[in-house]
């Protein structure tokens, strides 16, 4: 997925990004923080080879533009420039609170859990149709996560 479609995906609607803030970088990181140790080693690899497509866009692209938005979110909140960090306070615009940002990316990441989920239950209910995937390399599968604390 590129940064264009990130945002067109993320961003679209109506909100306003500055597309800059959405790298290769930042979907790279997601892919890999969020979605490859979820589906594992295996079928990570038939989705880069783009197998499944019809799996990929109505499951994995939209989980990956979440994960990529409650990735870059902070940085559509301040900027970083000659003049240091700087919050955008632009003409008609007044810059968020960071408790704002906060539940805002909660949100953001509770969506992109939730559609992670759908589409790891999409690949249980059919293993005949995707055998690369094993339950076993599922990183959830191996631990939970409750509150930010690992348990």
């Amino acid at each position: 997925m590129t940064p264009a479609e990130v945002v067109e995906a993320a961003f679209g609607g109506g909100d306003v990004i500055d597309a800059a803030i959405v790298t290769e970088s930042a979907v790279l990181t997601a892919q890999r923080r969020y979605l490859r140790p979820v589906f594992g080693v295996s079928f990570y690899g038939a989705l880069e080879q783009g197998r499944y497509g019809a799996f990929l866009a109505e499951y994995v692209r939209p989980a990956l533009a979440l994960f990529v938005k409650y990735l870059v979110l902070p940085d559509a909140a301040v900027r970083l420039g000659r003049l240091g960090i700087v919050r955008f306070g632009g003409e008609y615009f007044e810059p968020t609170d960071g408790a704002a940002l906060k539940l805002l990316r909660e949100r953001v990441r509770a969506e992109a859990e939730t559609s992670l989920t759908a589409a790891v239950e999409r690949l249980e209910a059919a293993p005949a149709e995707f055998p690369e995937y094993d339950p076993r390399e599922n990183i959830k599968r191996r631990l939970s996560v409750a509150g930010g604390v690992v348990l």
